[in-house]
């Protein structure tokens, strides 16, 4: 072989090299946010931080450090975080739905005024679960609620 024949044989293969790294790197980063039905009522315990609202075709996006909005599950029952309002009900996870009872909530006047009302009546009644092990994804017919661990 000419040495510049070696050369391109060399980079090809560099690049091959390259391209099957970031096709790896792509499946796996994918793979780790690909959300499925919860398996077990288990994998909602915790507490888990709003990163965002979707209702009537409006988006709000939360800051996850200021800790406004969250939900925390234990066997069943969540409790909610709506900014100034803390909320309180049962909750029963049957495959992928997740049933939410009426949930009591106090009733201040929060400077977030109306996400928490939006974030309040998604979580009410029946809620199709999506999850991973950082992400949970709840969607009902007021809207959908995408939270982080």
């Amino acid at each position: 072989m000419t040495a510049s024949l070696t050369r391109i044989v060399a980079r090809t293969r560099s690049i091959g090299i390259a391209a099957a790294v970031l096709i790896a790197i792509g499946t796996a980063s994918c793979s780790s946010d690909t959300l499925t039905s919860p398996t077990s009522a288990a994998q909602l315990n915790g507490t888990w931080r709003l990163s965002q609202i979707t209702q009537g075709g409006t988006v709000h996006n939360e800051d996850l450090n200021a800790g406004r909005f969250n939900v925390t599950f234990a066997t069943d029952r969540l409790d909610a975080k709506a900014d100034c309002n803390t909320c309180s009900g049962p909750a029963t996870l049957s495959g992928s739905t997740l049933t939410v009872g009426a949930l009591a909530c106090t009733r201040a006047a929060c400077a977030s005024a109306p996400v928490d009302t939006r974030f309040t009546s998604v979580l009410s009644g029946a809620v199709t679960v999506r999850i991973n092990d950082r992400l949970l994804q709840l969607n009902s017919a007021q809207g959908e609620l995408r939270f982080e661990r």
